[in-house]
């Protein structure tokens, strides 16, 4: 909910035709002259209330919500207005003030006993204050007037909120459950609940409950074919989500599931289908027809995205976007020279994005040299980025094979900018991707010679060392410094461990490397890891650690070479 929602001060309360002014403020008065005002103030206000409404407006267009908040409680107060009231409620719901959230509903109640939001309000407010008994008898009043529609409506509010206020208030909706049974929305919240659990049948059985007690829940009907589908039971998600579709034919949100379910399952053909009758349904809606082609680009639907986007882009819809999206589908496709030409048309925000990749592959089509003009061009335009531009240009010739080209890149650069650490930083990688340990080490000590606190230089220096098995002691200080600037760094825990295990010191290098291994299970951080259980004994255990860390990089080249190298077999 926009804070904004709530204030219209202007013709409500202040000045009826206030929203029709010109925007310079009217001619003073003559000298001499008196100026009258006939127009009676509304009921209950005076001067200074009014003066406090228009105090809260431009504070709340200041976004100092907190000091509206404080006028518009003060104005609840003196006026009783009704219009001020639910206001003040609203805008002290959105700022999770329950206590006075609280105290403006039960004042709004007295107005109008049976208000259907006043109710929710203040049967949230009990909860999120911990009184969950006292929010009863809101609810009892809620269900009878209003019925369970209400009460589905406030428990779709709850579960919008954030994560911990959602969870808080649908677990109490939830537990509910023995005081309302017939209350199809509190079975669809403890669904929620248990779903958030990890309990996936006890959330199906209990949405089931609220499908049976209400069968048009929506909600519960969409959350069924989610749990089913996370259940491993994708099949009957599908029949389920069909015969729903079957039953609403006209209903959004089912087919709108329907056809991410078709799309995750790879039935591409039917979600077309699908998706031809979202468009005839809604044709003029171009924010749901992008949001359907992004959902096909995910799932590898290329042709079904590429087709949607092609159409929004004839309707001059959000282009820039449009060539973006374009431009990842002709990657998908391989489609090199497309593209890049949708790459170069995108501008805006993303355009540098988009510029840097279509350089990318330029470079992969073996146009290092139209890729090099490009980025030339980027650092001319954009010289604040001159050397992130040039890093990232040294990084794509080297990705393909190119080392000595990324090096005298980044020697041009540097003779600009002799002591610029970044680049020096970048050097040193390459360098040492190119087998020139000597220019790697003399660009590290240099970045140490200007900031001999850099974490990550002293990290790469006592790393490398050791991981060529060269002076361990020398790696050893380097490594010892930089985790004592920066003692969880899981990269620098990994360069402990590493260098311990070259020094023989294995169950110390083993501490580190679990430590290192919790914290960012990178297959290099897996492969070291592994290394050292195998070489301890502990092979079973080794084998489970690069086993999974094969599952989510099944090429990862660190865990293939360590392990063969070692003849070990998963």
């Amino acid at each position: 909910m926009s804070p904004w929602s709530l204030l219209p001060l202007c013709g409500a309360l202040l000045f009826t035709g206030c929203a029709h002014q010109p925007a310079e403020p009217p001619p003073e008065p003559a000298a001499g002259s008196e100026q009258t005002d006939s127009t009676p103030l509304p009921p209950g206000y005076d001067s200074e209330t009014l003066s406090d409404l228009l105090v809260a407006e431009v504070a709340a267009q200041r976004q100092a919500l907190g000091v509206t908040l404080g006028y518009y409680g003060q104005a609840a107060n003196t006026t009783g207005d009704p219009t001020v009231i639910r206001q003040a409620a609203q805008l002290a719901s959105y700022l999770e003030d329950h206590q006075q959230a609280l105290a403006l509903s039960e004042q709004w109640l007295e107005q109008d006993p049976g208000n259907e939001e006043a109710l929710q309000l203040a049967i949230l407010s009990e909860i999120r204050l911990g009184n969950t008994d006292a929010a009863t008898r809101y609810l009892d009043t809620l269900i009878g007037s209003h019925g369970q529609e209400s009460l589905g409506r406030m428990v779709s509010q709850a579960r919008g909120l954030d994560a911990q206020g959602n969870l808080q208030l649908v677990k109490a909706l939830a537990q509910l459950t023995e005081q309302y049974p017939d209350q199809a929305p509190l079975w669809y919240a403890r669904a929620v609940w248990k779903e958030h659990e990890g309990e996936l049948q006890a959330a199906l059985d209990a949405d089931e409950r609220a499908i049976k007690l209400m069968p048009r829940h929506e909600d519960a009907l969409l959350l069924k074919a989610q749990l089913l589908f996370e259940m491993g039971e994708s099949r009957d998600a599908l029949r389920h989500m069909k015969k729903v579709v079957k039953k609403y034919p006209k209903a959004r949100r089912p087919r709108i599931t329907y056809v991410r379910l078709l799309l995750a399952t790879g039935s591409i053909a039917e979600a077309e289908k699908q998706l031809a009758i979202l468009s005839e349904q809604n044709p003029g809606d171009l924010d749901l027809k992008f949001s359907l082609a992004l959902l096909a680009l995910e799932a590898g639907a290329t042709d079904t995205a590429t087709d949607q986007l092609d159409a929004l882009l004839a309707e001059n819809y959000r282009p820039n976007e449009i060539h973006l999206y374009l431009g990842q589908a002709a990657e998908q496709q391989a489609d090199l020279e497309l593209a890049i030409d949708h790459y170069l048309k995108v501008d805006g925000p993303q355009g540098m994005r988009s510029r840097v990749q279509a350089a990318r592959l330029m470079v992969r089509q073996g146009n290092p040299a139209q890729a090099h003009a490009l980025i030339s061009s980027l650092r001319r335009s954009h010289p604040e980025l001159s050397t992130s531009l040039a890093i990232t240009e040294a990084e794509i010739i080297s990705s393909h094979g190119n080392q000595q080209g990324a090096l005298a890149l980044l020697d041009n650069a540097l003779q600009d900018d002799p002591d610029n650490t970044e680049l020096l930083y970048s050097r040193a990688t390459q360098a040492e991707k190119a087998g020139d340990l000597e220019k790697m080490e003399s660009d590290l000590r240099r970045i140490l010679t200007l900031e001999p606190d850099d974490a990550s230089a002293l990290n790469a220096l006592g790393y490398t060392l050791a991981n060529h098995n060269l002076r361990l002691d020398e790696a050893l200080e380097y490594v010892s410094r930089a985790l004592a600037l920066r003692p969880e760094d899981p990269a620098i825990l990994d360069s402990m461990g590493w260098v311990l295990y070259r020094r023989g010191d294995l169950k110390g290098a083993r501490d580190y490397l679990r430590r290192a291994y919790e914290k960012f299970p990178d297959p290099e951080v897996a492969a070291h890891y592994g290394e050292v259980l195998w070489v301890l004994g502990a092979q079973g255990q080794a084998r489970e650690v690069w086993r999974d860390a094969l599952d989510s990089n099944p090429d990862a080249p660190h865990i293939r070479e360590t392990m063969d190298r070692l003849g070990a077999k998963l």
